[in-house]
C-alpha cells in the first residue's frame, strides 16, 4: 500500500501495527501507547481494529 492515498493518521496507525506485529514474540518490548495496545490485542488473537482496511 502506498502512502500516498493515506492521511498522516492512518500512516501513524499502520507504522504502530507493524511495529507491533515484529514485536509479538518479544516478551517486554519497548513500544509507544498505541503500539503497546496493538500487541496486546494481537496477542489475545483479538483483531486491531473492528473497520480495519490493513491486515
Amino acid at each position: 500500500m502506498g502512502f500516498e492515498s493515506v492521511d498522516k493518521t492512518d500512516r501513524f496507525i499502520i507504522a504502530a501495527r507493524a511495529r507491533a506485529k515484529a514485536a509479538l514474540h518479544e516478551s517486554s518490548p519497548k513500544l509507544t501507547s498505541l503500539e503497546k495496545a496493538m500487541w496486546l490485542k494481537l496477542k489475545r488473537g483479538e483483531q486491531t481494529c473492528k473497520n480495519s482496511k490493513v491486515s
